[in-house]
């Protein structure tokens, strides 16, 4: 009971301020799909499922220091199965994820793709061959598995959530940490996040997408963030006073 008390009382503050961003989306950049924002500052994917797109969302902020950004996947009933994905068994997964800024005065600039220096997150499955049901006829070995797979500049890679059933349809979340912080330019800066879905089939009309279903994007200033393992509903358990 007191080594309980005590990992209580080291987890109940040790996550950094997490500010939730609200950006706008390209609509070039989604294949189609509506990405439609939510009360809680999250988007959810919704009408036509391209099985491979890159979505960009792009926001101002006056943020100095930023040297994290936060994805986090949730669920909603509108996704199969609960989601968080919209493949047919509520999954999706993360090709690639990547960062650029330009002053905010001169939104015209050529982006500045700022350097991840690690991920984590709060699931990293083993390397596996995609389902067959996601086979884009290029016959290239495809896989799934940590977060690590979204950081390395192979389209061939994704991170993956399906951990089986009873574990596939569960809010995720992943931190990418940057190797510089981004210091911001004077009059703010704009910030621009891709997230590349190219683990769907070769046939969009026939459920064949392995999307992500419902995202959230937040930054931090502070140093050394990551991903939370525990699940929201228990850190929220542990904060509420004895």
């Amino acid at each position: 009971a007191r080594k309980m008390a005590a990992w209580e009382a080291q987890v109940r503050n040790n996550q950094p301020a997490w500010t939730v961003i609200q950006p706008s989306v390209d609509d070039i950049s989604t294949g189609g799909q509506k990405y439609i924002l939510q009360k809680d500052g999250s988007f959810l994917a919704a009408g036509y499922a391209p099985t491979k797109h890159r979505a960009k969302f792009t926001m101002k902020t006056d943020l100095k220091n930023i040297r994290a950004v936060r994805l986090e996947l949730l669920l909603d009933p509108n996704l199969p199965l609960g989601g968080p994905g919209r493949s047919i068994k509520g999954t999706g997964a993360l090709t690639e994820f990547d960062v650029d800024i330009v002053p905010a005065n001169d939104p015209s600039a050529k982006p500045k793709p700022v350097k991840i220096a690690r991920a984590t997150a709060d699931l990293n499955l083993p390397e596996a061959p995609l389902d067959a049901m996601y086979d884009d006829r290029s016959k290239k070995r495809r896989v799934t598995g940590p977060i690590s797979f979204a950081i390395d500049h192979d389209d061939n890679t994704a991170w993956g959530i399906d951990a089986g059933p009873h574990l596939r349809n569960q809010p995720r979340k992943a931190v990418f940490t940057l190797a510089e912080p981004i210091a911001g330019f004077d009059g703010g800066t704009l910030l621009t996040v891709h997230l590349k879905q190219n683990h769907g089939g070769w046939n969009s009309d026939d459920n064949q997408n392995h999307n992500l279903g419902r995202i959230r994007l937040s930054i931090t200033d502070a140093p050394d963030a990551v991903a939370d393992p525990l699940p929201a509903a228990v850190r929220d358990l542990l904060a509420k006073p004895d």
